[in-house]
């Protein structure tokens, strides 16, 4: 895991959406990383195509993430 971690490191400051086990996704600022957990800031859940912002920082459980997309643009 240290490859993962140094990757993850390295994207701090950029934005991703981590799509979690239960199928929903979160895009947001990736502030911090640990190897339990991922802060988001100016976060906000995907709905379909909607966004709904959430409110304050989201910390994310490393073990609940199924991948993180550093997407081009989201609309």
């Amino acid at each position: 895991m240290p490859g993962r971690d140094k990757l993850i490191r390295q994207a701090l400051r950029e934005r991703f959406v981590l799509t979690l086990r239960g199928g929903e996704s979160f895009g947001g600022l990736l502030l911090e990383a640990d190897d339990k957990t991922f802060v988001l800031d100016d976060a906000y859940a995907l709905d379909g195509k909607n966004r709904v912002s959430v409110d304050g920082r989201m910390f994310v459980p490393r073990a609940e993430v199924v991948y993180m997309q550093k997407p081009g643009a989201i609309a």
